[in-house]
């Protein structure tokens, strides 16, 4: 076994199931209903964890073929667009807390 692969488990795991992630589906089932349950979003939000699931296998199974393919550039390019995806999607979830809590208090 090599000794510098061990430190990549610990990093991979928390950017799959980390904060963000459980975050996610926090917000995702909280939105189901009043009460906090609706069947059709406990679905959704399950059918979504699935995807996920088996994206991610197929890309990590695939990676380095996935990397010989689109190269360096590629990668950079990539990065850089998820990272604006992400970006846009932490803007709706900041201004979403906004108007819920406007309204909440009644300012809106």
């Amino acid at each position: 076994m090599n000794r510098q692969a061990i430190g990549i488990v610990p990093l991979g795991i928390p950017m799959f199931g980390g904060p963000g992630a459980i975050t996610t589906v926090m917000i995702y089932m909280a939105d189901g209903s009043a009460d906090g349950f609706s069947l059709t979003a406990t679905l959704m939000v399950i059918l979504a964890i699935l995807i996920t699931m088996v994206a991610s296998y197929f890309i990590l199974y695939y990676g380095e073929a996935i990397f010989e393919r689109i190269g360096r550039m590629g990668t950079l390019a990539f990065s850089r667009i998820m990272g604006l995806i992400l970006a846009a999607i932490a803007v709706q979830f900041v201004l979403t807390g906004i108007l819920d809590f406007a309204i909440l208090e009644g300012l809106v």
